[in-house]
């Protein structure tokens, strides 16, 4: 007569890994789907970036305008009627000489009644990149992104320091896009304060503005800490449930 093999436990092992390796699976799962269905975003959850104004494609530079301590340089944009408030990601200016190593300032200002001359600044001084290069520079903000209004004049205002700060120019033809930057401005600003302002069109300071759209925080945001919490502790749960059931069992 052949022994019977008792297999009632090996059937609750395997009961018990099954249960735990589940419990495993479906946080895993979890935490994985967090991984694989978060969107990837930048710049504070904005992602999308638009050209607001640009005098660089299409241009060479034929010149350049001198900006020092005292006498600044300035160009306008103005922003699109977009559905919300922009978000400012960067402007990238074409220089025709390498300050380097002197002090010198890029910031935004909104502008003042009529739009014809820069007001106050708005948030800190962009920031320069490392390395200055004859040619195109491109400057960003720091831990703030600079909130603009739609359908407004703005001005990239370039102020010199140390050593004066040379900023290429396209010829009377060159190009402006898009086509509502067509009435821009450019401006100086003499030693007395005042600002001396005529059409972008006439000899336009090589820019590029880039925005972001504020909408796209809505679409683009990363999951709050507080979601990965919780898949994360689902997982260490399960885990420790686990470990006990089959110390209580084993």
């Amino acid at each position: 007569m052949r022994a019977v093999a008792n297999t009632a436990p090996s059937r609750r092992f395997t009961s018990r890994l099954g249960r735990m390796n589940l419990s495993v699976i479906v946080c895993l799962a979890i935490v994985g789907g967090l991984l694989i269905t978060a969107p990837t975003a930048s710049a504070e959850g904005y992602s999308s970036t638009g050209v607001i104004f640009d005098s660089i494609t299409g241009n060479t530079p034929t010149g350049s305008v001198t900006a020092t301590a005292t006498n600044w340089k300035a160009a306008q944009f103005i922003t699109p009627d977009a559905d919300d408030k922009i978000k400012l990601a960067s402007v990238v200016l074409t220089l025709a000489s390498n300050p380097l190593g002197t002090s010198f300032e890029v910031a935004i200002y909104d502008a003042a009644g009529g739009g014809s001359r820069p007001n106050n600044k708005i948030g800190q001084a962009l920031l320069a990149p490392q390395t200055i290069v004859i040619g195109n520079n491109t400057f960003t903000p720091g831990n703030s992104f600079p909130e603009l209004n739609k359908s407004k004049e703005y001005w990239v205002v370039v102020k010199g320091g140390s050593s004066s700060v040379l900023w290429s120019t396209a010829g009377a033809s060159g190009v402006i896009s898009p086509s509502s930057q067509s009435d821009a401005l450019i401006a100086t600003r003499l030693n007395n304060g005042d600002w001396s302002s005529s059409p972008a069109a006439g000899n336009p300071y090589m820019m590029t503005v880039n925005a972001l759209n504020a909408n796209d925080a809505k679409v683009n945001a990363v999951p709050e800490p507080s979601t990965w919490a919780m898949g994360l502790a689902g997982l260490g749960f399960a885990g420790v449930k686990a470990l006990r059931r089959r110390r209580r069992q084993g």
